[in-house]
């Protein structure tokens, strides 16, 4: 396995933190998330679905740092130690690089070795709200021994059709 920064797991707010060799603060966060459950009818079974952020916490531009990539996949491979337990990736456009976040986050995917165990779909969901349409560009990964696998591709599939005002 590549170097990686060291992280630390805080148990008050839920979150893990690693600072760069340039001392950039990074947060990962896993916070349960009912996007699916809304696009199924109440008796499918899903399991747990969180939605990670990764959040740049230090103001200073960020240059590229491979350590920082390897430091998240770690955390990511201790997640889905949890072979029941889905993740969805919501991609921020309010700096407008949401497709960026999106290339590099399907980039890194196709480049680990999580490849070998771990299924991710992508969705680019465009839905009307109000006077615009927005497009979101999401990821879902699961375990491949996930027993709800079907179930959870069906409510990604439907995300669209939820967020147009379509009922499961």
């Amino acid at each position: 396995m590549s170097k990686q920064y060291n992280y630390i797991f805080n148990s008050d707010s839920g979150y893990y933190s690693f600072f760069t060799k340039r001392q950039i603060e990074y947060r990962v966060a896993f916070y349960e998330d009912f996007t699916l459950a809304s696009c199924v009818s109440e008796d499918v079974q899903l399991g747990n679905v969180y939605q990670i952020t990764i959040d740049k916490i230090s103001d200073e531009a960020a240059a590229f740092d491979i350590l920082v990539s390897a430091t998240i996949k770690s955390i990511l491979t201790t997640f889905f130690e949890r072979v029941h337990d889905a993740l969805i990736y919501i991609c921020d456009d309010d700096d407008k690089k949401a497709f960026q976040r999106f290339s590099v986050f399907d980039r890194w995917y196709s480049k680990s070795s999580m490849t070998n165990y771990i299924t991710k779909l992508n969705n680019i969901i465009e839905f009307d709200s109000g006077s615009e349409t927005i497009k979101l560009y999401t990821s879902l990964m699961f375990h491949k021994e996930n027993a709800n696998i079907n179930n959870i591709e069906e409510a990604f599939n439907n995300i669209s059709n939820t967020l147009n005002g379509e009922k499961p």
